[in-house]
């Protein structure tokens, strides 16, 4: 019962900590108003989380637990054609990114390795990455084995490179407040065209198309 209780506490501090940090921005939301928020006495929250970083690590961890699901259903039934399946699971990483945190939080986040190197949330960043390479390796793999990329690619380097360019155009995004979300997926789609203009194993088609006049 006290267990069940504690985490009830803990999941009412972060569901007042993400409304909040969505309504005021993470930077100008206080510890106490979310204790507020939670019905809480503020103890309690620094009790749990000790800083308002560690509530952020919180909600991340929140964020890759409810979104693993849905991820894991793209990686098993991708659609068959290797460059759709990858453009549109960055379609999925984005919107549910949207969908959990604002951009300043994901900025604290991202920003970690260099203002908090060794924190928690840097920990969390780490993990993120980890996670989405992982699914794209076991989705690559498939494709490889069906040989629709050729068996001579590094399917972990391959993976590596996209999860690479979804996180560097994510920042992009997360910075710019002009860019939308629709043009965030734009850009990354381009880019793994790019990529897989190198690796798709050429048809007979393809070669003669390549070939000069």
């Amino acid at each position: 019962m006290r267990e069940r209780n504690r985490q009830h506490r803990i999941a009412l501090i972060l569901s007042a900590a993400s409304r909040l940090f969505a309504r005021h921005g993470y930077e100008s939301t206080r510890i106490e108003e979310i204790a507020e928020a939670a019905e809480v006495a503020p103890a309690t929250v620094y009790n749990y989380f000790t800083n308002k970083a560690n509530i952020l690590t919180a909600l991340a961890a929140r964020h890759a637990y409810s979104s693993w699901s849905e991820r894991s259903s793209f990686v098993q039934s991708p659609p068959e054609d290797p460059v759709a399946a990858v453009q549109g699971f960055e379609r999925l990483l984005a919107d549910q990114a949207m969908r959990t945190l604002g951009r300043e939080c994901w900025r604290i986040i991202l920003a970690a390795p260099y203002a908090q190197p060794g924190s928690r949330l840097h920990r969390a960043g780490i993990s993120f990455g980890w996670l989405i390479e992982r699914h794209y390796r076991r989705m690559l793999r498939t494709f490889q084995e069906r040989g629709r990329i050729g068996a001579d690619v590094d399917i972990r380097a391959l993976a590596e490179l996209i999860t690479a360019i979804g996180t560097y155009h994510f920042g992009r995004f997360i910075s710019d407040e002009s860019m939308t979300l629709d043009m965030l997926k734009e850009h990354i789609e381009k880019h793994v065209l790019i990529i897989f203009l190198g690796v798709v194993p050429r048809t007979a088609g393809m070669e003669a198309e390549a070939a000069p006049p």
